[in-house]
């Protein structure tokens, strides 16, 4: 099977990221934690699109436009707003270009409950292949 097509496959890369994330916050790297945030998120919503479709999910990062893909998923004003602050780090975390952060620890504390709860809360509501 190709690994694309495989949502346990997705979702064990986006738990590698959650841990990742929290590990590079422990070691004040927090402009990678910042990333691995992002990462968790977009790997867990192309899980769910994996399951859906049994197809390689599209090749896209924003979040908010992943989430649109996944059929029957409302998110919530809070999740949504919370998506939205996770959502430039895949791009600012990596590249110097547009605005710098300053990644901070309080930032990337924030960020990181941010991923947290997001991700605890697509958990809940994707019906996705534990790992």
């Amino acid at each position: 099977m190709n690994r694309e097509k495989d949502a346990r496959e997705w979702v064990e890369y986006a738990e590698a990221d959650r841990l990742s994330a929290q590990n590079a916050f422990n070691v004040a790297d927090y402009r990678d934690a910042a990333f691995h945030c992002q990462q968790a998120i977009e790997k867990l919503l192309k899980a769910a699109i994996v399951a859906q479709t049994g197809r390689r999910p599209p090749y896209a990062h924003n979040l908010w436009k992943l989430g649109q893909a996944v059929k029957g998923l409302t998110i919530p004003a809070e999740i949504a707003d919370k998506m939205a602050s996770i959502n430039p780090h895949y791009i600012i975390s990596r590249y110097p270009i547009g605005m710098r952060p300053g990644y901070t620890k309080e930032l990337t504390a924030e960020l990181l409950q941010k991923m947290q709860e997001v991700y605890q809360w697509l958990m809940e509501k994707l019906n996705l292949p534990s790992v």
